[in-house]
């Protein structure tokens, strides 16, 4: 990536010899380095401009690189998406109180969907004293963490340079220990800005800190899981939070096979098992599916590996009756559960609760398994597999979700994607999981306007990879954040973003007409406040004027010429240009979606 941006280096520095510390910034950046952060996201700000410096003319804007965002929340969505891929924590740069709370959404993201995330902020001078008129006192603030501390694992103001060190090491380290999330970190203006003595710094070892510590699970809890397993006729796991590793994705497979399992994968996560397998037992949803919920009665053993809300999950299937089944519940995310942020959801019913990391768990009991086999005699019936979904004639050139996720498949097979993000009203059946990065899931807190960065950010994570990264975004998600494109413009970064555009913030039409019917008022107002039109906004000229490649040149209207232009739009991407194309939806599919 370096070699492409002459543009970005700096000018003037020698390339042969180590540079010499001389302020506390120049200390932090050594820091980060050493921590193996290879990029930051930021958007300037005056607060932490000596990092800003030394990122440039100590380190030579390498390692970590900077990627110039245009708004800060769209600096944690790019942190966001490239630790999706890589299960890495990238850091992110936010300017003192204004910019910590234009960034409060996304790091909310990042913490609800347990992805690492370093974030350095600023603040200051905090002494009073030393502050300039105006600027920097209302660019202050006393406990600047507060605003983001109920849903960030850790956070931390040193008052030292050495401090800071230590308190880099730790933000990093935290941050991708299971469960992860993201840290923070804010420094004083003074600290950054002050000349210090290098031979007084103290650099930790970082290599005797930065572990991603495997967690249980004890020998114990092996015998517990192998007895019910066991005693089960129909057991069915379900796959929730689990990593990314090609390692991972096989070790799942042979573990479902050999327990002679049915399987269920969740669309808010990001893809956990082969969705044409044919132990998968029903696609993948936001919600329980009749065929989910009916899976669920029928196991007579429930393993949830961190299944994300097991309690509603439960509830749906069951109609809120006492489940039958047997159920284990296999998670380390209690660790961040608080009491201002919800998202650890109900309180799920648990016959045999495991602390432990449910990846480790998968390894280890599939070595017991495999050298003292199971002997097991199953009752599932088998598996229907799916009928291709239907949305009524479909000889008109109206284009549809399932129509566009077809012509999707056909130009770019799922072996060469990486479908990064897709919308409320894309169906599960529509989904083909065939290796560990097909699908990334959702955003975590399920609010709009993460999609565009977060795309970016798992395109840097693969930029050298043979995967093209794709992301259909809806037209709310895409307007609200659409700025975030220009720096895959920018740097350069292969990408594929469908604009599935129904022209409405659809989510909600669907609720209003749902109030309506209660209540027993007009129909025809559900889209009063909610439709994007008169004018309807132009996407294509809208990218474009970010430098985003648009090979349709306007939106596409008719299904007989999807597959074209989407066929052009996959060569340019595979050729490194960012390329977007707006795709007229009709609104289909949001109710069985949303049920």
């Amino acid at each position: 990536m370096e070699s492409q941006f002459v543009s970005d280096r700096p000018v003037k520095l020698s390339i042969n010899e180590d540079p010499s510390i001389e302020f506390g910034s120049d200390a932090i950046v050594e820091q980060l380095s050493r921590l193996g952060l290879n990029y930051i996201a930021l958007v300037p700000g005056s607060s932490y401009r000596g990092i800003h410096d030394s990122l440039i003319n100590y380190n030579g804007n390498r390692e970590p690189q900077m990627l110039l965002c245009l708004h800060e929340e769209h600096s944690i969505a790019v942190a966001h998406g490239y630790a999706k891929v890589t299960e890495r924590p990238m850091a992110a740069a936010i300017h003192a109180n204004v910019g910590l709370q234009h960034a409060a959404m996304a790091i909310y993201n990042a913490f609800a969907d347990r992805i690492p995330v370093v974030v350095l902020g600023a603040t200051g001078p905090v002494d009073n004293a030393k502050k300039r008129p105006w600027i920097d006192w209302i660019h202050s603030a006393t406990d600047q963490a507060a605003i983001i501390r109920s849903y960030t694992k850790f956070d931390d103001e040193p008052r030292s340079v050495d401090a800071a060190l230590n308190s880099l090491l730790r933000c990093a380290s935290l941050s991708m220990e299971k469960p992860c999330a993201p840290t923070y970190i804010c420094m004083d203006v003074r600290l950054q800005e002050d000349k210090i003595d290098p031979h007084t710094l103290k650099f930790p070892k970082t290599d005797r800190y930065l572990h991603k510590r495997l967690v249980g699970p004890s020998r114990q809890d092996l015998d517990l899981v192998i007895t019910e397993l066991r005693s089960a006729n129909r057991p069915l796991f379900l796959f929730g939070r689990v990593d990314r590793s090609q390692e991972g994705w096989q070790g799942r497979i042979s573990l479902a096979e050999i327990c002679k399992a049915r399987v269920m994968t969740d669309l808010k996560q990001a893809c956990a098992f082969p969705t044409a397998h044919t132990l998968h037992a029903c696609p993948p949803g936001v919600f329980n599916s009749p065929r989910a919920s009916e899976a669920i009665r029928t196991a007579d053993l429930i393993i949830s590996f961190d299944w994300v809300d097991l309690a509603g999950t439960l509830s749906a299937a069951w109609s809120d009756a006492e489940p039958s089944n047997r159920i284990i519940h296999i998670s380390l995310d209690s660790i961040l559960h608080n009491g201002w942020s919800k998202d650890h959801f109900g309180h799920p019913p648990v016959d045999v609760p495991i602390f432990a990391d449910p990846n480790n768990l998968v390894q280890c009991l599939l070595q017991e398994l495999q050298s003292t086999p199971l002997e097991l005699s199953t009752t599932w019936t088998e598996t229907p597999r799916p009928l291709p979904s239907s949305d009524g004639e479909k000889t008109t050139e109206e284009i549809f979700m399932n129509d566009l996720a077809s012509i999707l498949y056909t130009v770019l097979p799922p072996d060469d994607m990486c479908l990064v993000r897709v919308p409320l009203g894309w169906r599960g059946d529509d989904l083909r999981a065939t290796h560990p990065l097909s699908f990334l899931g959702q955003d975590g807190g399920a609010g709009i306007g993460s999609g565009p960065g977060q795309a970016v950010g798992a395109a840097l994570a693969l930029k050298d990879s043979s995967l093209v990264p794709v992301a259909v975004l809806g037209d709310g998600d895409f307007l609200m954040a659409s700025s975030a494109l220009w720096t895959a413009s920018r740097y350069r970064l292969p990408l594929l973003v469908i604009v599935a555009n129904n022209a409405s913030f659809y989510n909600d039409e669907v609720h209003q007409e749902r109030v309506a019917r209660e209540r027993r008022r007009p129909l025809e107002n559900k889209w009063i406040g909610i439709r994007l039109d008169d004018p309807l906004p132009d996407i294509t000229q809208n990218a474009k004027s970010f430098g985003i490649s648009t090979p349709a040149g306007a939106q596409v209207k008719e299904k007989s010429k999807l597959e074209g232009v989407l066929l052009k739009a996959v060569q340019e991407a595979k050729s490194g240009k960012a390329v977007l194309v707006d795709v007229q939806v009709l609104p289909d599919g949001y109710g069985a979606t949303l049920k």
